[in-house]
């Protein structure tokens, strides 16, 4: 049987549901649902029951039932990282899933604790996974210059010391670096947050999201493609079950909030997210993405201990990171933050005894404007040098070899990061020249000196 009429049958038969106004189809992007026929307002779509979800609770108990490992001992190693604590959410899903890989390979019937194959192998293969860390040395160099490039160096160290926890722990060499950045991979694009496994008083409603959540994989649900500023609506609720008697389970259901016509595409909406997050965590980009942003970390090295008092005393943090959108405004706790770093304290010039004194008004005015084009220009090297180092890299060798669809994907996101630090210093622009105008407008010092 193929992998996805598999997974239909396994999926159903353990209570979850598809429309039967809705298909699944393969298609250029991968597997995505379609209408069959029109779709009308607040019909039920697609409903995955809680009990096929992958959560920590349920990969803990499965792993100790498979490997003898109890749960309480799913913990860092001495002498790791981060030793004593607890296996996270991702490392939990990649020893679970990682297990079925392993059984499969061993032939003969796998435990019954490992219960979610007709899933897995629904899941694309990681030749069809195109998130940066599945990019070929080669590829990768098109990252040269971008916030990317060490986001995915620093994620691949994080990741790849998890990978290794895993084996030592289990002591099983099947659970491959392969395989975890796989899972992981299908962790950060597919999963949901757990706080939709909830049932308020019985009753079909949205979910709170009050609760502390994490990250779970929801079999059925994840079949949704994503699409910018699509309605969306989940519902906890109880649904019938599988059984002669449908009696009532409890399940997650997606509900068309619009109506949807005869041969669309069903969409997810996983939110507002820049071309760095999604090409990331999902490996797809949105040509001219709305919601991208460029994100700016300031490099204050050894701060001297008057700018990092002042900024203690404002309540400022010179490490944040700054995210800049499609037009450019640079956020005002940037701004801040560097004119805290620039400026003087103010006791130092602290008129205030003689409000009346003209000479000091107008210095305590020039040295703001002053103290403004000092910022604005520090910010605008800043911003320069960023985009001449982006401008610079990224330019594969003579033969390098790049799948077209990689080369597509790095080119729409850093034509992105470009527009938006050209549009970033074409309004320090203006804030420069307004602020030259006003010096230059200025009468000078009313007293005569």
């Amino acid at each position: 049987m193929a992998p996805t009429a598999d997974f239909i049958e396994w999926f159903t038969h353990a209570g979850g549901y598809i429309s039967p106004s809705a298909e699944l189809r393969e298609e250029t992007h991968g597997l995505g649902l379609f209408a069959t026929k029109a779709i009308a307002p607040d019909a039920r779509l697609i409903s995955t029951p809680f009990k096929l979800a992958i959560t920590p609770a349920l990969a803990s108990a499965s792993i100790e039932a498979v490997t003898g490992v109890a749960g309480a001992s799913l913990t860092w190693p001495e002498g790791s990282e981060h030793a004593g604590e607890k296996w996270n959410e991702r490392m939990l899903a990649a020893a679970y899933i990682g297990l079925h890989w392993v059984y499969a390979d061993k032939g003969g019937e796998a435990p019954a604790a490992l219960a979610h194959y007709p899933y897995i192998r629904a899941l694309p293969p990681a030749a069809d996974l195109t998130t940066p860390l599945f990019f070929s040395a080669e590829e990768r160099q098109l990252l040269a210059g971008t916030n990317l490039a060490g986001a995915v160096a620093d994620r691949e160290r994080e990741w790849g010391t998890e990978s290794a926890v895993l084996r030592a722990v289990l002591k099983e060499d099947g659970l491959t670096w392969e395989r975890y950045l796989a899972v992981a991979t299908y962790l950060s694009s597919r999963a949901f947050p757990s706080h939709l496994l909830t049932l308020p008083d019985g009753q079909a409603q949205a979910p709170s999201t009050d609760a502390e959540s994490y990250p779970v994989l929801l079999p059925g649900l994840d079949l949704l493609n994503h699409t910018r500023g699509q309605p969306i609506l989940w519902l906890s609720s109880r649904i019938a079950g599988p059984g002669p008697d449908g009696t009532p389970i409890e399940a997650i259901s997606f509900v068309a909030p619009a109506a949807i016509e005869t041969g669309a595409e069903i969409f997810n909406n996983y939110g507002a997210k820049s071309n760095e997050a999604l090409l990331l965590g999902y490996g797809f980009v949105l040509d001219a993405n709305p919601d991208d942003t460029v994100v700016l970390r300031l490099g204050t090295g050894a701060l001297p201990p008057d700018a990092k008092a002042r900024l203690d005393a404002k309540g400022l943090d010179a490490v944040e990171r700054f995210a800049v959108g499609r037009d450019g405004e640079l956020p005002k706790q940037l701004l801040e933050v560097v004119r805290a770093m620039l400026g003087e304290d103010e006791h130092e010039h602290d008129h205030s005894d003689d409000e009346d004194d003209e000479h000091a008004c107008y210095e305590a005015e020039e040295k703001g404007l002053n103290l403004e084009l000092d910022v604005l220009g520090m910010l605008g090297q800043m911003i320069e040098d960023k985009l001449a180092k982006l401008k610079a890299g990224g330019v594969p060798g003579a033969d390098a070899k790049v799948r077209p669809e990689v080369a597509r994907l790095v080119k729409v996101y850093r034509d992105g990061q470009e527009a938006i630090l050209t549009a970033a210093l074409d309004k320090l622009g203006e804030r420069v020249d307004r602020i030259e105008g006003l010096i230059d407008e200025s009468p000078g010092c009313g007293c005569g000196c």
